[in-house]
């Protein structure tokens, strides 16, 4: 941030802090002190976010200058700043907020032995970020690596942040760092610039909106799923056949489950035999997250079955009317459900708001015919790249999915998921099934 213009589009924005870099040097966003002092006071004055010093300096007298010119709060350590010359700079600054970057480089968090050294020193805060391939550090781009960050979670004692190419489509990906009680936020820069290199107000709001929305159990529960499988409880097939057979409820949830079921989708719809009755019997027997599928249309119906144990909640684009479909998914968001949004056609995906926390699903078969057709699986592979496209970050195949090696199909095209209902439910042996599909996912690989 080196100009004026560029802090008033921050000021129209979800913005709380911005970073001003000072004693960066070579940087091209470094600031000379008079400019650090200027940007920091004009910020506050147009109540802008708040000034933070970024600054790879680790000389206390030098800091605490930069401080007294710009009179910030918060001083973010970018550099590899050691305990000691943290517990040195902590002395001249004992009222000052001091976050601490920790570098993330090829899987492994280079600070993590010194945590605890850096807490003892004096850090309130601190500040995962990434370290390019050639060892630069600040705005790489470079996405966070979740794995190397959750390894380290149990040691931290401080409240923490993540950069590091942050976007909307990163929440679901850093969804346990998001759910600990120490997490406080997300530093963003290149995924927050158009294609003028300048910060753009939408994106900003757009990736804090997808940050600040729960983490979705169903879109989690896929991404980290070895059998990417929504495993469907459905009373009769489109044609009237009896799925359920005389089994139990309880033992078709169990026969899922140990097959790595990451959720579970119950057709509460009448026409295939569903009722709400089977949603309750389905809640009370599970902790998986549950898709609730049938035709809704009020935010009413979505706080029932919220109540009720849903995680999840059907929304058909091919049959619902255009301006209700973003209506629907701001309501279900807002009761803290998944939407899960089935189109059929490309031009569906224009109605779908908030993308990056839906499930976007290409339903294989034809609602309007009450999915009394013949499946067309390749409708899920011509639109596939254009779910992708649409942000989110589970897109998922649906309906008519009946092999192994067609499951495996699509998985290998880039599907991270796939909801199969009356395939699993004919099926005469399951666990052949799954272990076909283990099978041919790695020959494939």
């Amino acid at each position: 941030m080196t100009r004026e213009d560029q802090l008033r589009v921050l000021g129209g924005t979800s913005a709380d802090l911005v970073g001003l870099w000072y004693g960066v040097p070579g940087g091209s966003s470094d600031l000379s002190l008079a400019a650090l002092g200027r940007l920091a006071a004009a910020t506050r004055a147009a109540g802008g976010p708040a000034p933070v010093l970024v600054t790879l300096l680790a000389d206390p007298a030098a800091l605490r200058e930069a401080v007294d010119a710009s009179d910030v709060s918060r001083v973010q350590l970018h550099g590899y700043t050691t305990p000691a010359q943290v517990r040195a700079i902590r002395a001249v600054l004992p009222a000052v907020e001091l976050i601490k970057v920790l570098h993330v480089r090829q899987g492994k968090v280079l600070e993590a032995p010194l945590i605890g050294s850096y807490e003892k020193a004096g850090v309130d805060v601190f500040l995962f970020d990434s370290v390019g391939a050639d060892g630069r550090i600040g705005s790489t781009g470079i996405p966070l690596e979740a794995a190397a960050v959750e390894a380290v979670l149990g040691r931290i004692e401080r409240p923490f942040m993540l950069a590091g190419g942050i976007g909307a489509d990163q929440a679901a990906v850093h969804r346990k760092a998001r759910c600990h009680p120490d997490f406080l936020g997300i530093d963003v820069d290149s995924g927050a610039r158009g294609g003028d290199g300048c910060f753009d107000s939408g994106l900003i709001d757009e990736i804090r909106t997808a940050w600040e929305h729960p983490p979705s159990g169903l879109v989690s529960a896929l991404l980290a799923a070895r059998r990417p499988v929504i495993m469907e409880l459905k009373v009769r097939s489109a044609h009237g056949t009896d799925l359920f057979q005389d089994r139990p409820v309880p033992e078709l949830i169990d026969r899922y489950t140990r097959l790595g079921a990451p959720a579970l989708s119950v057709v509460t719809g009448s026409w295939f035999g569903g009722s709400r009755a089977l949603l309750d019997e389905v809640a009370g027997c599970t902790q998986l997250p549950i898709l609730v599928k049938d035709f809704f249309t009020k935010d009413r119906q979505l706080a029932e079955i919220r109540a009720a144990g849903a995680t999840a909640v059907l929304l058909t684009a091919t049959v619902l009317p255009r301006t209700a479909l973003p209506r629907l998914i701001e309501a279900a968001l807002g009761h803290g459900l998944t939407p899960f949004v089935e189109i059929t056609r490309k031009e569906e995906l224009t109605a779908v708001v908030h993308p990056e926390s839906c499930v976007i699903a290409v339903n294989n078969k034809d609602i309007r015919r009450r999915e009394q057709d013949m499946p067309d699986l390749g409708r899920s592979l011509r639109l596939l790249t254009s779910v992708r496209a649409a942000g989110t970050p589970t897109p998922v195949s649906a309906s008519g999915i009946e092999t192994p090696q067609e499951a495996a199909r699509l998985l290998s095209a880039g599907y991270r998921g796939l909801l199969i209902g009356t395939g699993l439910l004919r099926s005469a042996d399951l666990e052949a099934w799954f272990t076909t599909l283990d099978r041919t996912l790695a020959g494939a690989r």
